[in-house]
């Protein structure tokens, strides 16, 4: 220890000149600090249905494609309004990633005027190649299987254009045999070098996912300012999964620098407000902000990404950071008032030596319980769980080398005298001496109300409710699911289906039956299938369904231009598939996806007798909702490994049973608050909300430990546990308080932002804090005056 004294005491300048290139270094990198809101964060790694899910976007092409909601007040097929359409079409294929654009311009059309089965191969009737009728194409968009409540709304006043976007096949190639691997590393198949290969393989991955999410993003921004200028005539909405990932990017990027920024500015404010005194203010932050930088460097130099989950890093780091200077500000200016003759050199060293041990032991659980959510199966979230660990550890080091070497340079600091009490900590104590009987009553009734809470949570949750109604993304996804029928694609595969299904009249009942009943569903919006194209047939052939003989000559008819509509993407000869595709209504309220899967799964297989194994359903609502199945399991898990990996701690840190239980049971409750509200509110488990528990007990339990650590020390001077209660509030519990309340209001700042995750994050996160305080200074003491343990 004295070595380390000498080094930052003596030599402080050249310390402080090796930290500022270390800092420096790391500063370097932040350019390549990079956002990941794709659908890899959105799903299950190593999910089989993952596998299955790009299969089927192979054979039928991907469902990532943009949706632009396209809405007028007057008629609709107006050649002034098809006109300015066209104009935006041909606009938007000017931009060099639009693969094609698909509109009511160009969808081949039956009944504009009808066409018979006869002349369907002769002639492709569009609106862009001018031999369509628009009085009977307006109704035909209205009424028809295929375009109604898709392509162009029920009142026919709102259309959808469809963007496709350019692909690249190799970064395809490359996430396919990722995804293929990871499924054969959690089975145990892949040897060293498949291990090897793998890694190599998601580096190559990341990199080609932050150029392509580059350029998808810079291609939304050119459909948007197109979208600005053709607003004069139609009001335009954008919509489709690339643009949320933008979007979510977008508010990421936002909320990391706006949040960051402000929870800098508030931190400031609080402490020239508790300490009065610039040396008090401007080292920690300057030291907060210096542990935000060094880990936003290392995330960049190790190229990991930042997801949604992950994205609040920086506020995170910054008051936990300011939460270890905090105690050491604290604790030297008491050392300093008790002691006022030592000189400068002498403070830092009683103040590092008698703080050093419980601040690495609050890091210690701190880490413990980010490390719980390494068992979440989650990859945001193991990723989360991991850069906090090695955040929290960077606060210890960077804090107990930053501050010795800043006050060794500075001149002594002058301490004004003051009370050693705080009104709020010491009427606490009061509290607790009292009327700590009526207190363990009041937080029993708590447990039991937040149990039943508990029991209301929910992992059901909807895109749409991850934005502000007043944001753009919001009306546009809500214009396109309650107008365009739906939002989120849910697919139905049928195995070995497609060839008896031309020959088979019983087999094209069945998929009428199944169509007619996903259509029924108060969760569906369109659906499309093979039996869409029989319905066209039936009406081109005067209302009469066609034999398999007839249907074996028509299908041979179809034009290649209304093949790619009504065919290709229902019916696979080459695999002897069948394809639904069905889209959700995200606002849908009483939308819930696991039981939606679980009821289609069974209506098909119980009800109509298909073999389980025939039929497969897919698409991003399966392997969201997988992803959304596993929080509960995942929250369970990642609770009771924190408290196990806890508890182990206090063990070795108090090297005594009772007074770990003691320092546990209080730290309980801020999780089960926060879970009962979170129940009692309809509020669900999400990505970001699933990781509050875990962050609200590893802080919590930093108040336990310095608490108990200072106890510890003056129960030393008389043995007298309600007079060292006392003297604990009034030392140590000031800085907790004072951590406790600037950590809070920084996270309240959250409150402000457009992405409800954050501001359910902030506000979640604060009121843990809050009640961490409360219960380690009521409870905790209560519990220590009744059992009187061994200290």
């Amino acid at each position: 220890m004295n070595v380390f004294f000498n080094f930052v005491l003596k030599k402080s300048i050249l310390g402080l000149t090796l930290l500022l290139f270390i800092i420096g270094f790391f500063v370097a990198q932040i350019p390549n600090f990079q956002l990941d809101a794709s659908s890899d964060s959105l799903v299950l790694e190593g999910d089989e249905n993952l596998a299955f899910y790009q299969s089927v976007k192979k054979n039928y092409g991907s469902d990532d494609y943009l949706v632009i909601s396209y809405q007028v007040t007057g008629e609709l097929l107006n050649p002034q309004q098809l006109s300015h359409l066209s104009k935006f079409k041909k606009e938007l294929l000017t931009i060099e990633q639009v693969k094609s654009v698909t509109s009511i311009l160009d969808v081949p059309l039956f009944r504009s005027p009808p066409v018979s089965l006869a002349a369907l191969a002769n002639e492709t009737i569009t609106i862009e190649n001018g031999n369509a009728n628009l009085e009977l194409a307006a109704q035909e968009f209205k009424t028809s299987p295929l375009y109604a409540n898709n392509l162009v709304s029920k009142d026919g006043k709102t259309t959808a254009i469809l963007v496709t976007l350019k692909d690249n096949p190799r970064f395809q190639e490359l996430r396919e045999t990722r995804d293929q691997m990871r499924i054969e590393r959690i089975n145990n198949a892949l040897n060293k070098d498949g291990l090897s290969k793998l890694k190599s393989i998601e580096r190559q991955v990341m990199r080609n996912a932050s150029i392509q999410g580059d350029i998808q993003g810079k291609t939304i921004a050119q459909i948007r300012t197109y979208l600005v200028k053709y607003s004069d005539q139609a009001s335009l909405f954008l919509g489709g999964l690339p643009m949320i990932t933008t979007d979510i990017i977008g508010y990421i990027s936002s909320d990391l620098i706006v949040f960051s920024l402000a929870v800098i500015g508030l931190m400031t404010i609080i402490l020239a407000i508790i300490f009065k005194g610039l040396r008090w203010v401007v080292m920690p932050i300057t030291i907060s902000i210096a542990g935000a930088l060094i880990m936003t460097g290392l995330l960049a130099f190790l190229e990991w990404k930042v997801t949604v989950i992950s994205s609040n890093f920086v506020s995170l780091l910054l008051v936990m950071t300011l939460s270890v200077v905090i105690h050491l500000v604290v604790r030297y200016r008491e050392l300093s008032q008790l002691n006022p003759d030592l000189d400068s050199s002498q403070l830092i060293k009683d103040t590092l030596s008698q703080m050093f041990m419980p601040c690495l032991f609050t890091t210690l659980t701190t880490f413990a319980a980010f490390s719980s959510l390494l068992i979440s199966g989650i990859r945001p979230v193991i990723d989360f769980g991991w850069m906090m660990s090695i955040g929290v550890t960077i606060a210890l080091v960077l804090s107990f080398l930053a501050f010795p070497m800043i006050m060794a340079l500075l001149p002594k600091a002058k301490i004004a005298i003051h009370k050693t009490e705080f009104g709020f900590t010491t009427s606490l104590a009061k509290f607790v001496e009292r009327f700590g009987n009526h207190l363990l009553v009041a937080l029993v009734v708590l447990v039991i109300v937040s149990g039943f809470g508990i029991n209301k949570l929910s992992v059901e949750n909807r895109f749409i409710d991850y934005f502000k109604q007043s944001t753009e993304i919001n009306q546009g996804l809500t214009l396109i699911d309650q107008e365009l029928g739906g939002t989120i694609p849910l697919e139905i595969i049928f195995e070995d289906l497609a060839e008896d299904y031309w020959f088979d009249e019983d087999l094209r009942a069945e998929v009428h039956e199944i169509h007619d009943y996903l259509d029924s569903l108060d969760e569906t919006g369109k659906v499309l299938s093979i039996d869409t194209l029989m319905s066209i047939l039936t009406e081109a052939n005067d209302g009469q369904a066609l034999n398999g003989f007839f249907l074996n000559i028509v299908r041979g008819q179809i034009p290649n231009s209304a093949k790619q509509h009504v065919l290709d993407p229902y019916i696979s000869e080459d695999n002897g598939q069948l394809r639904m595709v069905i889209r959700i209504r995200e606002s849908n309220k009483e939308l819930e996806r696991g039981k939606l899967i679980e009821k289609i799964n069974h209506h098909i297989s119980d009800k109509l007798g298909f073999k389980p194994e025939s039929f497969r359903l897919s698409g991003m609502l399966v392997l969201y909702n997988n992803m959304l199945q596993s929080l509960f399991d995942s929250q369970i898990k990642t609770i009771a490994v924190v408290f196990g990996m806890i508890f182990i701690m206090f063990l070795f840190i108090f090297k005594s049973i009772s007074l770990s239980i003691l320092a546990l049971i209080p730290n309980t409750l801020p999780s089960l608050l926060i879970l009962g509200i979170m129940g009692w509110m309809g509020i669900p488990l999400d990505l970001m909300t699933i990781t509050i528990s875990a962050i609200a007990i590893g802080i919590g339990v930093d108040n336990a430990i310095h608490y108990i650590h200072r106890f510890k020390s003056e129960f030393q001077k008389d043995s007298d546990y309600t007079k060292t209660m006392y003297r604990s509030h009034a030392s140590i519990g000031l800085a907790m308080f004072y951590t406790s309340i600037t950590v809070a209001l920084g996270f309240l700042i959250f409150a402000l932002s457009n992405f409800i995750p954050s501001i359910y994050f902030g506000v979640f996160t604060a009121i843990a804090m809050l009640s961490a305080l409360l219960a380690n200074l009521t409870l905790l003491p209560k519990l220590i005056l009744i059992v009187k343990p061994k200290i």
